[in-house]
């Protein structure tokens, strides 16, 4: 599979075809092992990527080594949010950075003194630089740097509070009315299978307010 930075016509396409389609599987990323629309205190996320599966989603000073991806729309300027990825880097457990905007690729490295470009290519040069790119952020490095570092990347203590350490990357959505056949089992069943269309992994649990019944469904 290639990757034309010409379909990439607006923020939502640069996630879905860019880093959805494209990067997390040749990265050798899971759905099990990356997140969208990740919240995190007040720092919200495109996409968290893990060095291994972490379910449920934790984020604190023992999580696997962790990548943070952020899409821009193609007109956007990137050097505009260096500073909100600064500020991801250096507040969260994660060692690098990819900032993006469909029509140029960048990746960032944490360092002592914020963050440094270790990486830099036109959205047409992905294809033949994806293993360069493998070879910084993708799963099985990850893996191999945390094999040899025998231990976690450390967050101070200081940074660490209860909303920070544990959150949820799961949202709740209730369709809810009193009166019956007003088509509330409908409209969540369409709704799940329309996200579950776009990769999300759902949940969908229907509960009668007379306690009749109790349906659960999972998409995958």
């Amino acid at each position: 599979m290639s990757f034309n930075p010409e379909l990439c016509r607006n923020e939502s396409e640069v996630e879905s075809k860019l880093i959805v389609q494209y990067l997390l599987p040749q990265l050798g990323y899971t759905p099990d092992t990356w997140h969208q629309e990740v919240a995190i205190g007040s720092i919200r996320l495109d996409f968290l990527a893990f060095a291994v599966q972490v379910i449920p989603f934790i984020l604190d000073a023992n999580s696997p080594l962790s990548v943070v991806m952020e899409a821009k729309h193609p007109k956007q300027n990137l050097n505009n949010h260096l500073p909100r990825l600064r500020h991801y880097l250096t507040s969260l457990n994660a060692l690098h950075g990819l900032l993006t905007n469909g029509k140029e690729l960048r990746i960032y490295q944490k360092s002592k003194d914020g963050i440094q470009l270790v990486f830099q290519c036109k959205g047409e040069e992905v294809d033949t630089k994806i293993d360069k790119i493998k070879h910084l952020i993708g799963r099985n490095s990850l893996n191999e740097r945390q094999i040899k570092n025998n231990s976690f990347t450390h967050i101070p203590a200081n940074n660490l509070n209860s909303k920070f350490t544990r959150e949820y990357s799961m949202r709740t959505i209730a369709v809810y009315h009193n009166k019956g056949g007003v088509g509330k089992t409908t409209v969540s069943v369409n709704l799940a299978a329309a996200l579950s269309k776009k990769g999300k992994k759902i949940l969908l649990i229907d509960i009668d307010a007379q306690s009749n019944e109790e349906t659960f469904h999972l998409f995958k």
